[in-house]
């Protein structure tokens, strides 16, 4: 009877153990990749790739975001935007309430399952939204923003982004000299937000913001 007891015992405080580790496998989401794209388009696939996939958009617009010129793209309730400078995908807004994320990452979805899905965040405050913010694996400067509603916390809207999210951040990204940030524009941009007056300088290759180029 004894030995019945304590096999049974071991038995019930394994299976405690195994439900204990699944739970907290569930609760430990993480960010990926995939996170990164929406219906088989990604963040730096060119507009004919967009139109190619999902036709004809129903509004087309012009704006610049911290100075930085781009062509909107309305389809439903998702923008993307695209740099002026090359066409590639540089924004994608999801909003409305029919948009689907991975594991099935909804409108009106709980904070508690975004945690499951994405991994742990601290809230933050960005264009008027409590939201949480996830950055690439391995690409700087791209994140997945999901913007709660301040009273329940549960999802709004998503947007996947490689563009600047804050004043102070597109000032250091136009003074970075990297290649990979070329479809921004942002020497260009970052002169045309500040309003400097570039007439009077030498209409020569080798100059650039920054410096002089050896």
């Amino acid at each position: 009877m004894q030995r019945y007891f304590r096999y049974s015992t071991l038995f019930f405080m394994s299976l405690f153990f195994v439900l204990a580790s699944l739970s907290y496998g569930e609760a430990a989401g993480k960010i990926t990749t995939e996170d990164f794209s929406y219906q088989g388009i990604a963040l730096g696939d060119s507009e004919e790739a967009l139109r190619s996939k999902w036709g004809a958009p129903d509004d087309e617009n012009v704006l610049a975001v911290w100075g930085i010129p781009l062509r909107t793209l309305t389809y439903g309730d998702l923008v993307v935007s695209t740099s002026a400078v090359n066409g590639k995908i540089v924004d994608i807004n999801l909003i409305g309430e029919k948009y689907r994320l991975r594991k099935d990452v909804h409108y009106g979805s709980t904070s508690s399952y975004l945690v499951k899905v994405y991994g742990k965040a601290q809230r933050q405050f960005l264009d008027g939204y409590t939201c949480y913010i996830f950055s690439h694996p391995t690409q700087a400067h791209t994140r997945l923003i999901l913007n709660l509603d301040a009273e329940n916390k549960a999802l709004l809207s998503a947007r996947i982004t490689m563009l600047p999210i804050s004043e102070e951040e597109a000032d250091a990204l136009a003074l970075l000299d990297d290649e990979s940030l070329t479809e921004f524009d942002q020497n260009h941009a970052f002169i045309a937000s500040k309003e400097i007056d570039v007439s009077e300088l030498p209409n020569n290759d080798r100059v650039k913001l920054g410096g002089y180029v050896k």
